[in-house]
């Protein structure tokens, strides 16, 4: 494997101008009905790589939902009520009003602090398994075509996606 590319500019750069390239990835992928397990086990090494709390940017650009369960976790780490955490650090999804989501600002979740979550202990599913490569696991979200999206935003997903390209023998000028 190359060197990890951790610099945030570079992998909005880089993640940036290949967008096509990682649709065209993502068509790859799908029609080759290629397994997850590789990938994950690539990504999961490099997770091991990068400092998440040098980043955050999945806090800054996620919407993250939040069950009822989620929110008694957090307002017991808060020491309020479940009730308080809904309405003070909730809203309803836009796309589903039944579902709740966390509030965020253009600085990002409204638990972000810098680049620390402060309710790390108590953070929501979402959250705890994002970038969701953990080997194993077999998520809508956690599907390298999935993960394409956020190739420009998280140097996990960015390095993991470029060092799979090379795995599987795609060739970015050739049609999927």
């Amino acid at each position: 494997m190359a060197g990890v590319v951790t610099d945030l500019a570079e992998v909005l750069r880089i993640g940036t101008a290949k967008a096509q390239e990682n649709r065209d990835f993502r068509r790859y992928l799908s029609a080759r009905h290629a397994r997850e397990t590789p990938f994950q086990i690539l990504a999961s090494g490099i997770e091991q790589q990068v400092d998440c709390t040098s980043c955050a940017n999945c806090c800054r650009h996620s919407v993250v939902p939040v069950s009822a369960e989620e929110m008694d976790a957090i307002a017991r780490y808060l020491e309020t009520t479940p009730e308080s955490v809904a309405r003070l650090y909730t809203a309803p999804d836009p796309d589903t009003p039944s579902r709740r989501i966390l509030r965020s600002s253009p600085e990002g979740c409204v638990f972000l602090d810098g680049n620390l979550c402060m309710i790390y202990d108590a953070r929501p599913k979402a959250c705890r398994e994002f970038p969701h490569v953990a080997v194993g696991s077999h998520t809508l979200g956690g599907r390298p075509a999935s993960l394409a999206r956020w190739a420009a935003l998280c140097p996990i997903v960015f390095n993991a996606i470029e060092e799979y390209k090379h795995l599987t023998g795609f060739h970015p000028h050739e049609k999927p």
